[in-house]
C-alpha cells in the first residue's frame, strides 16, 4: 500500500465561514475589563463554559480591541449575560465608544470589573490562560463570582438580536 499524498486545500472563504456561523444561535454577552481608571465593555457571543471543577469559562477577543489589552494587563474580566430586553445595551457594546459606561447602570465586582444591572448572569473572572488563535485570543477565566436573576436571555442568530419564543 503506497501512501497517499497530501493535497492542499484551499481555505474556507471568508463569506461561506461567515455564512455558516450565522445560524449558530447564542447568547449575548459584554465582556467588561479594567486597568485602572480605564473601562471596557465589548459585546461578544464567542463565550461558553469549559469546566465545574474548578468553574471556568472562555470568552474569545480579537487582539485590536480596546477589551483584549485591558483583559491581557489586568488578569480579570467579567461576562455579563443581557436580558431580552436589553438589545440597546448591546448595540451600545458592539461600538467603541470613549466612556463606555456613562448613563449606564453598574455596580463593581471583586475584581474591579464593572457588573451590568439587570443581566441575566454575571460571572466574575480571573485570568488562568489565554490561547493564541488567529487574530483572536482565547481568554480562560476562573470564575470566582457569580449572579443570577430570573429573566429571559437575549440571543444572536442569523445577524439579528432574537429572543425565546
Amino acid at each position: 500500500m503506497r501512501p497517499s499524498a497530501s493535497i492542499e486545500k484551499p481555505p474556507v472563504d471568508a463569506a461561506d465561514f461567515k455564512a455558516a456561523m450565522r445560524v449558530l444561535a447564542a447568547s449575548v454577552t459584554v465582556i467588561t475589563s479594567r486597568r485602572g481608571d480605564q473601562l471596557n465593555g465589548m459585546m461578544a457571543t464567542a463565550v461558553c463554559s469549559v469546566s465545574t471543577a474548578p468553574p471556568q469559562i472562555l470568552a474569545v477577543v480579537n487582539r485590536e480591541t480596546t477589551s483584549h489589552g485591558l483583559i491581557a494587563d489586568s488578569g480579570a474580566f467579567a461576562v455579563n449575560i443581557l436580558a431580552a430586553h436589553q438589545q440597546d445595551l448591546a448595540g451600545r457594546f458592539a461600538r467603541r465608544l470613549d466612556q463606555p459606561f456613562e448613563g449606564i447602570a453598574h455596580g463593581w465586582g471583586e475584581t474591579g470589573c464593572p457588573l451590568l444591572a439587570e443581566a441575566v448572569a454575571v460571572l466574575e473572572c480571573r485570568l488562568r490562560e489565554r490561547h493564541h488563535a488567529g487574530t483572536h485570543t482565547i481568554f480562560v477565566g476562573e470564575v470566582i463570582g457569580v449572579s443570577c436573576r430570573g429573566a429571559e436571555p437575549l440571543l444572536y442568530f442569523d445577524g439579528a438580536f432574537r429572543q425565546l419564543a
